[in-house]
């Protein structure tokens, strides 16, 4: 089951109310936190969980311009584990655009996330869905499980 985190802001009451006036359907459903697992490549066998990577030293990063920003993360899972990056970088940066995002595991481990949100509307409602996804350059794989993308290692 796929996560959606609702963030309020002016933006989206406005989005909304708008669509309200003109359909009578409050619509709008910015783009969903991603998920990142980090596996072994053979085994698959979850990194974080076997305490491969540590997660006090993990962090998303990304350029705004010149300036080095961080993304939000938290670590979730399916039946109370914690052992998936959650973190919100299709918020981040514009939509329609491919955005890179850095993920630093250590000091020796920096995976690069391409990503593309786009906007759907139909008029009344409007939709951020994730467009496209790369890791490293490659095609990310998905957890048929809990919908997460795998960084293998």
């Amino acid at each position: 089951m796929k996560r959606f985190v609702i963030l309020a802001s002016i933006t989206t009451i406005m989005l909304s109310y708008s669509c309200l006036n003109q359909c009578d359907v409050d619509c709008v459903n910015p783009p969903s936190p991603t998920w990142l697992k980090i596996v072994d490549k053979t085994s698959h066998q979850n990194l974080i969980a076997e305490g491969f990577y540590h997660k006090d030293s993990i962090k998303i990063y990304y350029f705004d311009g010149e300036t080095k920003k961080y993304a939000n993360i938290f670590f979730v899972g399916p039946a109370g584990q914690t052992d998936i990056i959650q973190t919100n970088i299709g918020i981040l940066l514009p939509f329609e655009q491919l955005n890179t995002f850095y993920l630093y595991l250590n000091h020796s481990d920096i995976d690069t996330i391409q990503v593309r949100f786009v906007k759907n509307s139909d008029g009344c409602c409007t939709a951020y869905p994730l467009d496209s996804i790369a890791i490293n350059g490659e095609y990310a794989e998905v957890d048929g499980v809990d919908y997460s993308f795998l960084i293998k290692k």
